[in-house]
């Protein structure tokens, strides 16, 4: 089964490469998705921060690689205007929640409602988005190299030099789908 399942995650994540489109410098579609402790997020309530996010899921080759990557980029933008979100495909359950803690995933796990999977258009994992300060998609990236640990550095050290827009306290809209 888990060759399967690595089989697939593979698949997709090349798939993924080939197609992934989503538009950059657009506004990022909002959610509010629940954290491992059951709390609401919004990502909307960000406005003003930079904002990592990271669709993953436990059983993906490529999205456990990633996760010591973006470990360590959380580690070095704490306590800054950077928010990291790894929003998880999978749903709370004990067995993810036990992922988590056994990976020391200190950064923000959220669950997709496949709603926010869906706004984002990942059709492959991992996919990850930066969010400027005015709340607008500056880049994506499907699937993971360790080459876009650099890539993921330079855009938040830039992100983070821009002034933060007038009125960022308020919510972008969701967009439908």
């Amino acid at each position: 089964m888990l060759y399967f399942k690595t089989v697939i995650a593979a698949a997709i994540t090349m798939a993924s490469l080939a197609s992934f489109a989503f538009a950059e410098n657009i506004k990022a579609p909002d959610f509010t998705l629940l954290d491992v402790n059951g709390k609401k997020v919004t990502l909307s309530e960000a406005r003003g921060k930079v904002v990592f996010i990271d669709f993953w899921a436990s059983w993906c080759p490529p999205c456990r690689a990633s996760i010591p990557a973006v470990e360590k980029l959380y580690d070095k933008y704490k306590g800054k205007d950077v928010e990291f979100y790894g929003i998880n495909l999978e749903g709370n359950t004990p067995a993810i929640r036990k992922f988590i803690e056994k990976n020391s995933m200190k950064y923000t796990v959220l669950f997709d409602d496949r709603k926010a999977s869906a706004y984002y258009e990942v059709r492959g994992i991992p996919s990850f988005f930066i969010i400027n300060k005015a709340g607008e998609v500056h880049s994506n990236y499907a699937g993971y190299d360790p080459e876009y640990v650099n890539h993921w550095d330079e855009a938040i050290e830039t992100l983070l030099k821009e002034a933060a827009p007038k009125g960022s306290k308020t919510p972008s809209k969701k967009l439908s789908k």
